[in-house]
């Protein structure tokens, strides 16, 4: 039997990295390619804002090493002695952390560690759309199922997603026993709450779209929903080969007339769409992130900083910039501590 309801804490901050600090790793050079070859140079705001990104991914991930298990009395230690079966920690990991490898993926490929003076990277219009779209979606079951103040519905939307995840991968097996193994999973588990819950009030979610506009009701998470949905629809369609993300999402620029009204064209990805979307990934992975963190009772301004530090030793720097000078600008910003978070 599940407990009583107890609040939960919500965050009103979110982190990333200092933009002085951004400006002083360099990256490789990065293009925007046509699928016919020809390539323009990314403009230096789009190219200091894809840093930006790669570097909240690695520092997300270093935070996320650092936190561990969840503390005794902590929130989700609490949540887990009240449903002690699927650890909803454990879940709540793994959606962060399944965002944070695609964007690890796009760190790698943007803003490298190391790499030759001479090395370019060449972007393409899909990719970043299809990590960013893939990040989202994960972040935001994350967010989604922590982002209430009542343990209790925590729970609930935790069931939903486990109820959700067991039918995705039942109609992915092709064997008879197999999905009726995965039923009677579902079954036992529907069984097991019915005291509490009914099996519709842990119905799956519909889809993505409804657990990403329901995860941009989370305080201070800087996401609208319905900036949210328009993003990922178009990160969708290009994910998916729609033809109209062609057209939406890059520059045109038409060529020869080689038959009545069809134009050669040359074709470059639109480099500030593609930085709305990939921010509009790391900010609702950077506050999952966080919020987890929270809820396992770490101290977030500290694991921050540590994380800050970790990564400061790593980055490759500018000529003339020292890792005294990443130093003097991790300590000047001001870390989210106990005060910046709410109960209510």
């Amino acid at each position: 039997m599940l407990g009583s309801r107890h609040g939960l804490g919500v965050p009103s901050v979110h982190f990333g990295c200092p933009r002085n600090w951004v400006a002083a790793s360099p990256s490789p050079r990065v293009t925007l390619l046509d699928v016919n070859e020809p390539r323009t140079p990314v403009d230096e705001e789009n190219s200091r804002r894809w840093t930006a990104v790669a570097l909240s991914a690695r520092l997300n991930h270093r935070v996320m090493m650092t936190v561990g298990e969840p503390r005794p009395g902590s929130n989700l230690a609490d949540v887990g002695e009240l449903y002690p079966f699927e650890k909803l920690a454990d879940r709540a990991r793994s959606y962060i952390m399944a965002g944070i490898e695609h964007m690890l993926m796009w760190a790698d490929f943007t803003a490298p560690l190391k790499f030759h003076e001479e090395q370019v990277a060449n972007h393409t219009l899909r990719p970043a759309y299809t990590l960013s779209r893939a990040t989202i979606e994960a972040s935001a079951q994350a967010v989604w199922m922590l982002n209430t103040l009542d343990q209790i519905e925590c729970v609930r939307r935790h069931l939903s997603l486990i109820r959700w995840d067991l039918q995705e991968h039942r109609k992915s097996m092709l064997d008879l026993n197999e999905k009726r193994v995965i039923q009677l999973r579902e079954d036992d588990l529907i069984q097991r709450v019915s005291p509490v819950f009914t099996a519709d009030e842990i119905r799956p979610p519909t889809g993505y779209l409804e657990v990403i506009r329901s995860a941009c009701d989370a305080k201070s998470l800087d996401l609208d929903a319905d900036a949210a949905e328009r993003l990922w629809r178009a990160a969708s369609g290009a994910a998916h080969g729609k033809y109209w993300p062609t057209l939406e999402l890059q520059n045109i620029e038409l060529g020869e007339e080689y038959e009545p009204n069809h134009f050669r064209s040359i074709q470059l990805p639109n480099a500030s769409a593609m930085t709305e979307v990939l921010e509009a990934a790391n900010t609702i992975s950077s506050y999952a992130v966080i919020l987890y963190a929270q809820y396992c009772g770490a101290d977030v301004a500290a694991t921050v900083r540590q994380a800050m530090a970790w990564l400061g030793e790593r980055v490759p720097l500018k000529p003339g910039t020292t890792h005294d000078d990443l130093d003097r600008i991790r300590q000047s910003v001001e870390w989210p501590g106990a005060e910046d978070f709410t109960t209510s």
